[in-house]
């Protein structure tokens, strides 16, 4: 869905109807009668959560009948912004991008000298329970207490001012728009905020980044070596290593760069490259494949060539061939 609506064009009811297919909780109220409000909106609602962009010449309020449970981001662009979180209110501008935990908010005035406008992201509870069970295991949703205020100056504040950026023109551009992509940027948008800003949960965070040491790391790496012939899980890995899976990811970030699931599949891959090249090999394609854990041929064979520039059947190929010439140079010398 995208609908792009001005107050030069349509009836501030069509505002009201197209806002409230997205925010069916909102209820939006006026510091001046409807024909003086001036807007026009741009709406959008895709895989995960709804997007909107909304520029206004009076000040207005938005306030929340129902308890919705939702995450939403709101980038003012121009102007202020004040929502009552918890019986208190916590006021913005454009430095600033506002966290809500939407059953915790009253209301969210938009108000400024001119025109004042804001982006609005709001992501439904699966879609924020989803990655937020991913980061913190066994944590409830309710329990993070993010702090609301954002700042948009800071390293992470810009990344999330650039990814909201790379929202809109996703949800502008029909060439590129696509449920998939919206939802990865979704994703992303969520992560920097779960792992980059405060809130109750961050010391938590911190003590997962530094369970993990990097002799704990490498007897992760030793353990999956001697074990790449097993479907072995995260879960086995971390058990025996001696830390918990999140404790294994982070680790695995912080001294390998990479996450200890794409580490299994890169040795693996190794080990397959080196029984497909050897002269000794007498397996099959299909059987060295599933020997090392791969069991679908497609996937196996893009990734291989992906990583040797080569079909698994040209290695293969080769190792065979310098089988032969060991054969017949043997066979010359037995002459």
């Amino acid at each position: 869905m995208f609908t792009n609506l001005s107050s030069r064009e349509e009836s501030f009811e069509k505002f009201l109807s197209t806002f409230h297919l997205l925010a069916p909780h909102a209820r939006i109220e006026l510091n001046s009668g409807q024909s003086a409000f001036r807007w026009k909106g741009k709406f959008a609602s895709t895989s995960g959560f709804s997007w909107w962009e909304v520029e206004s010449e009076i000040d207005w309020t938005c306030r929340f009948a129902q308890q919705k449970e939702r995450l939403g981001l709101v980038l003012p662009s121009a102007g202020t912004m004040s929502a009552r979180i918890r019986n208190r209110t916590v006021a913005i501008d454009r430095e600033y991008a506002l966290a809500l935990s939407v059953p915790d908010v009253s209301s969210i005035s938009y108000s400024g000298r001119g025109k004042h406008g804001h982006v609005t992201l709001e992501f439904d509870v699966a879609a924020v329970q989803k990655t937020f069970s991913a980061i913190f295991e066994g944590a409830a949703l309710q329990n993070i207490e993010l702090r609301p205020q954002l700042d948009l100056a800071s390293p992470a504040g810009r990344v999330l001012k650039a990814l909201g950026e790379a929202v809109g023109a996703g949800m502008h551009d029909t060439c590129i728009r696509s449920e998939k992509s919206m939802a990865l940027l979704g994703e992303s948008i969520l992560r920097l905020v779960f792992l980059n800003f405060p809130h109750g949960l961050s010391n938590r965070l911190l003590r997962h980044q530094m369970d993990a040491t990097s002799r704990q790391i490498m007897k992760a790496v030793d353990f999956m070596r001697a074990n790449l012939h097993q479907p072995l899980t995260l879960s086995e890995v971390a058990e025996a290593t001696g830390i918990s899976v999140r404790s294994l990811q982070y680790g695995f970030r912080r001294f390998r760069n990479i996450t200890p699931l794409a580490y299994l599949r890169e040795i693996r891959l190794e080990a397959a490259q080196a029984e497909l090249s050897s002269p000794l090999n007498m397996l099959s394609i299909k059987d060295v494949a599933l020997k090392w854990g791969f069991t679908h041929m497609g996937h196996f064979a893009a990734r291989y060539r992906a990583a040797y520039g080569e079909m698994p059947s040209e290695t293969a190929r080769l190792g065979r061939a310098e089988a032969s010439g060991a054969l017949r140079g043997n066979a010359r010398g037995e002459a």
